[in-house]
């Protein structure tokens, strides 16, 4: 698996592929900031919020980087479809990991809050960034060309997901009383988000239950999507 990220990680670097997206993460956390003083937690939503929709992107453009014929020798030599799409998947959010930490230590060290943080609420604002990442890889995997041919009508949707789980809460109010249960099925964003804006008046029960739910429904998602890579495999073979 180690030589697998390896090369994957030497495929995107030399595409470029990064480039847009990383940029516009590191530039757009600096403006951001560049308005001082900022509440704390309140502040980590909006870039808990900014590294889902970057990794949307990352993975978007990772999760097809290969021609078919190239996948085909990298599906050889990994030992399996189902291993090199894990080991994507894996790299996407690994890819993610410093973009998180400059997010939450870049306005930390240059003293962009209104007061000094403390080692609790950045460990904790570290891992929301994380769990937002996870979630919108596992959102993003599934546009990948193997199920959506078209790669403008997948992007087209993929925003549209992307806009539906930013505006969950309001998609919320408007539903009808027996149609609100339906509103578990969208990626739970939301949550996070309500919890870093309304952070001091949260128990520990509810700040820790949105990351295990984050976690578990990418882990799902993600998990339906391997599923359906290998049955896909497995048709190709007939």
């Amino acid at each position: 698996m180690i030589s697998l990220l390896s090369y994957l990680h030497t495929c995107f670097m030399r595409s470029y592929r990064y480039g847009p997206a990383t940029f516009v993460f590191f530039m757009g956390i600096i403006f951001v900031y560049s308005v001082v003083p900022n509440p704390v937690m309140a502040s980590y939503a909006f870039s808990t919020t900014f590294i889902f929709i970057i990794s949307v992107v990352i993975c978007y453009a990772l999760i097809d980087m290969e021609t078919t014929n190239q996948e085909s020798v990298t599906v050889l030599h990994s030992g399996g479809l189902v291993k090199l799409y894990v080991a994507k998947l894996l790299y996407c959010w690994l890819f993610t990991i410093p973009l998180a930490l400059y997010a939450v230590s870049f306005p930390a060290i240059f003293q962009k809050f209104d007061r000094t943080p403390s080692v609790e609420e950045l460990g904790m604002a570290l891992i929301y960034h994380l769990v937002s990442s996870w979630l919108g890889i596992a959102l993003a995997c599934w546009f990948s060309s193997k199920f959506v041919r078209s790669r403008v009508m997948s992007f087209l949707m993929l925003s549209v997901l992307i806009v539906i789980t930013l505006s969950v809460q309001g998609i919320e109010q408007m539903l009808p009383d027996g149609f609100t249960p339906m509103i578990y099925l969208l990626p739970p964003l939301s949550s996070t988000i309500d919890v870093l804006i309304n952070y001091d008046a949260q128990s520990l029960f509810k700040k820790l239950m949105v990351i295990i739910i984050p976690l578990v429904y990418g882990a799902i998602t993600a998990g339906l999507f391997v599923l359906m890579i290998h049955r896909r495999k497995l048709d190709a073979m007939h």
